[in-house]
Parts: C-alpha cells; structure tokens; sequence
C-alpha cells in the first residue's frame, strides 16, 4: 500500500493536534471536581493508558514495521517522562522530583514531537496514530497532575530538573555510541528525521552545542504560565 507523505501543520497535522488537545485537557477536566477516589481511579486509568502504550509500542514497531529493535529501548527522554508519570500517578509520596522533570520533559519534548513528528508517512499509516497517541499521552498525564492533583514546579526547582537531565544526557549519548547506529536516543548522534530546530544548528555532534542551551532554555519558557501566574497573584495581593 503506498501512503502519502506527512505534512508538518498540514490539515491533517492539524486535526490531529486539535484532537489530541482536546483529548489532553478534557480528560483532567472530567475529574477535577470529583472525590478522592474517582481522582485515585482516573490517575491509574492515565498511568494504566501509560503502561500499555509503553510496553505495546516496541513490540509493534519491530514484528509491523520492522524497525530495529536497538531504537526500541525505553531510553527516549519521552520514555523516561512515561515512566517518572507512572510512579508519579500511582505511588503515595512519590518523589516530586519525578514529577517536575516529566513536566518539562513532557512539556518540551512531547509537545516538540506533537508540532514536529519524527514520522515519514501521513494516517493511516501504522506509526501515525500510536505516535500521537504516546506522546498525548504524557501531556494528559502532566495535566492531569496540574490540574487534578493540583502540583507544580517552582521555580527552585529548575535547577534540579537540569542536573537530573544532565546525568541522563550523558549516560544515554554513552549508550548511544556503544549501540552504534541506529540507536539515536535524545537525537543526541543525529537530527530526526522529520523537521525540527536542530535543523537550523551544525551536523552532529556540534548539534549538541545548540541543542543542549536550547533544552535549558525552553525548561524556563515552560515555566512562564507559573511566573505570570504568581506575579498576577502577588500583584492583586499588594493592590488589596
């Protein structure tokens, strides 16, 4: 079957980010108001949804489409968002650590990959529908906690989040070299394949030069709804 190639913000990009947000704030939304333990039940069912997904995905993408196993290990920065949010979800007292990073992992790079899908071929192709329901995924459950549980980052722990994504980085690109080709985790040894900023920055490695202040960059620009909404607060506060 031949398929038609994807088309970044094309009308079926879109529709289908239209149809993943909706999906990612209505979903929070049906159990904001709720009792406790109908918020219980909706966390396992978002961590549950998590799960399948993570463990589903690399066996399809082998035995469907034939793609190499060594790119199916569950060391994709989305990967670690998916595990920190399922322990988040399900353990009592759970580190807020896990949390935060999935938060600015979530929000930078599962967003990224939503307005720039590493994918070669439009619906309905096989890796179209998984691909955006993974990573919608990871923000419903980020908004979940937001807008359910009520958590957040602050600012202080910004610096957390960067060191713990440092350690990762580093233990991933060795793991990457030691793999060879065409292990690519964090796109850390080569560009994805579809479009993205690391298009405009030198060929990889020197990528990483950019790539690395860009990520630190972007964890402060998802920050921002908080800051805005704090020195709202702060200022109303002075005003009465």
């Amino acid at each position: 079957m031949d398929y038609s190639p994807f088309q970044i913000f094309g009308f079926q990009h879109l529709a289908s980010l239209l149809i993943c947000v909706t999906v990612i704030i209505g979903f929070p939304s049906l159990y904001k108001n709720k009792s406790e333990s109908i918020k219980v039940n909706g966390a396992k069912i978002a961590a549950g949804l998590i799960a399948l997904h993570l463990v589903t995905q690399p066996i399809y993408d082998i035995l469907l489409f034939n793609l190499p196993w060594q790119d199916e290990l569950p060391l994709h920065m989305c990967d670690f968002s998916s595990i920190a949010l399922i322990i988040f979800l399900l353990k009592d007292n759970a580190p807020k650590l896990l949390f935060h990073c999935a938060y600015f992992w979530g929000i930078c790079g599962a967003t990224m990959a939503l307005l720039t899908p590493d994918l070669e071929y439009a619906f309905p192709h096989g890796e179209y529908t998984p691909f955006f329901f993974g990573h919608s995924l990871i923000l419903l459950a980020v908004f979940y906690v937001l807008i359910v549980k009520r958590d957040r980052p602050h600012l202080a722990d910004i610096p957390k989040v960067i060191v713990t994504t440092s350690i990762l980085l580093v233990g991933v690109y060795i793991i990457n070299v030691l793999m060879g080709p065409p292990a690519n985790f964090w796109f850390l040894v080569d560009r994805p394949d579809g479009g993205s900023l690391m298009d405009y920055f030198p060929d990889p490695p020197l990528h990483l030069i950019g790539v690395i202040p860009l990520g630190i960059f972007l964890f402060y620009v998802a920050y921002l709804p908080f800051l805005i909404s704090d020195l709202t607060s702060k200022n109303l506060q002075h005003e009465d």
